[in-house]
């Protein structure tokens, strides 16, 4: 017997409440909750799915304003990394660093209320995809089977002949799959992906 569902989508309910405190943080960080932003996850639990953070840096620079508030998010060890990437693009981007400061609700609802989500291949990939958010992902081609699930996305790598290793350091030492990943080509995926989409509602009213 095969079960089948009509509806495949991922889902995640977000609540009234992780809404609330969600804006409560925003503003109490100079984040305009009624603006347009994107989130940018940078980190990764596994080594070789990290897209390198000057990379990010670079993409960010070019990127520049043309996509709203940029909002950084991680855990609470990858912090250093994300005030160290806010620092290297504040000349150039509107960007803040929320990393280790957000619940799973409060992550859920900045997702929910983005443009978009730039992340290397890692779980806040499927939130987007759950709350129907469009995603670039930095694919590391350590694994064929998780790319972005039914919402508009762009999937970025550079092919390698040591692809679907499996592993979670490389071991080839060079991380090329997501390194020879330009900048430039992320940038331009952002952009692109940003046109191709509708404008998503601003946050949503608090009740």
């Amino acid at each position: 017997m095969q079960a089948v569902s009509p509806d495949p989508r991922l889902v995640f309910v977000t609540r009234s409440a992780d809404r609330v405190s969600l804006r409560a943080k925003l503003m109490l960080r100079n984040i305009d909750p009624d603006g347009d932003w994107i989130v940018a996850h940078c980190g990764a639990t596994a080594a070789s799915r990290r897209y390198p953070p000057e990379h990010y840096v670079e993409a960010l620079r070019q990127l520049g304003n043309r996509a709203g508030q940029v909002i950084l998010t991680g855990n609470e060890a990858e912090q250093a990394m994300t005030q160290q990437i806010a620092q290297q693009c504040a000349d150039r981007v509107p960007c803040f660093d929320l990393a280790g400061t957000l619940t799973l609700g409060e992550f859920a609802c900045l997702l929910e209320d983005a443009s978009l989500l730039l992340s290397n291949n890692t779980g806040p990939v499927h939130i987007a995809a759950a709350v129907g958010t469009p995603v670039v992902d930095l694919y590391a081609l350590t694994n064929p089977q998780h790319t972005p699930w039914m919402v508009p996305h762009r999937v970025l790598f550079h092919d390698v002949p040591c692809k679907y290793c499996y592993r979670s350091v490389c071991p080839q030492a060079h991380h090329n799959c997501l390194r020879l990943v330009a900048p430039e080509t992320v940038c331009e995926a952002v952009t692109g992906l940003l046109a191709d989409t509708r404008p998503r509602p601003q946050m949503r009213a608090v009740v």
